[in-house]
């Protein structure tokens, strides 16, 4: 989720449910060499110089990623307290349509399964989109 404007500017899966959200972001997990993560994880889209704002489960890449601390000041652990939460409205309105608000079941393949799941996820991200860019946006997180 971008926080200058209201687009969803990544998604990727499905993955498994014990899959963590670390080895989700980077491609990869931290045992395997990183000459042999997935190139399309988030990981390798964020610009040189960029971060994204994460929770703690995305600790351990200090040079992508931002989570909150108490080091920090109250206005930055603040505006990064709206960031995540503006995130978690995204994922509110996705769980919304009851396709994804509870599990998804599919009588054939784990891997058809899967890929039926994908495309759903993907259809409600785009009804999502359309919904932010027609009238009905994210909250605004102002800059600190």
């Amino acid at each position: 989720m971008s926080i200058a404007h209201p687009n969803q500017v990544w998604l990727d899966g499905p993955y498994d449910a014990a899959t963590p959200d670390i080895t989700v972001f980077r491609g990869g997990s931290e045992k395997e060499d990183v000459f042999n993560w997935d190139t399309n994880a988030l990981y390798f889209q964020v610009p040189k110089g960029k971060k994204v704002i994460a929770d703690k489960g995305l600790n351990g890449e200090p040079t992508k990623v931002i989570t909150n601390c108490r080091e920090y000041p109250k206005k930055m652990r603040n505006w990064i307290s709206d960031a995540l939460a503006r995130q978690e409205t995204l994922h509110t309105r996705l769980k919304s349509f009851n396709i994804l608000g509870q599990r998804f079941r599919h009588e054939k393949s784990k891997e058809h399964t899967k890929q039926l799941h994908k495309m759903a996820v993907e259809a409600v991200c785009v009804i999502v989109q359309y919904d932010y860019e027609n009238g009905q946006p994210p909250f605004d997180v102002t800059l600190p």
